[in-house]
């Protein structure tokens, strides 16, 4: 970056550092809770996507964490912590799964690796939208009773951030685009409240959820 470039923390738009919990206001028993087998309610499945989704059995499913990718984690009931991890990489971390995502203003600062659970996140602003596309996924899930999404799924997400009742909250789209198990992009949307502090703060693994 040269001087006279304005980093991307510097231009940020909008405040998006803190600590926030969601708040779920629709979908409830399938967010809050593990919807029972074959309940594919609203999502655009294939015939593949419900070939793979009828395969899925509880029994110890939890421990591969599938339903905190970065497919499904801003659906699921946590607190985030947002920070600047440096001034091109904003840094969000859940309580809930205990995942760690990195949101790169720079691409060539992300190092070529396997696929992981949140993969690998370009960021930008959008007037004063914060926009994320993130690849190199491993597969996982869109909803917490087995219903996939593959290694080639895209994930499109913008933060907007907006004052609700005299309160700070920012609201996420998401869009899951992956033609190998969706007949066409999946489209969420989940708000997020500010908190005054971290005292709510309560890390568990994915595995004991």
């Amino acid at each position: 970056m040269s001087q006279d470039e304005v980093s991307p923390q510097a231009a940020a738009p909008i405040e998006l550092t803190g600590n926030w919990t969601t708040v779920i206001t629709e979908d409830w028993r399938w967010r809050m809770a593990t919807p029972p087998k074959g309940d594919y309610t609203s999502l655009p499945l294939n015939e593949e996507g419900i070939r793979v989704a009828d395969m899925w059995e509880p029994e110890g499913d939890d421990a591969n964490c599938k339903a905190y990718g970065a497919g499904n984690i801003m659906r699921m009931p946590i607190r985030v912590n947002i920070s600047w991890e440096d001034d091109a990489t904003l840094l969000l971390e859940t309580d809930h799964g205990m995942q760690t995502r990195r949101f790169h203003f720079n691409p060539q600062d992300i190092m070529a690796g396997e696929p992981t659970l949140q993969g690998d996140s370009v960021a930008e602003w959008e007037g004063a939208t914060l926009k994320v596309v993130t690849r190199n996924l491993k597969p996982g899930y869109i909803r917490k009773n087995g219903v996939p999404y593959s290694e080639n799924a895209v994930v499109t997400e913008y933060f907007d951030s907006h004052l609700t009742y005299g309160e700070q909250w920012f609201t996420v789209s998401v869009v899951v685009e992956d033609p190998q198990y969706l007949s066409e992009p999946y489209y969420t949307s989940s708000s997020f409240k500010l908190l005054p502090d971290n005292n709510e703060w309560n890390p568990v693994n994915c595995e004991d959820r």
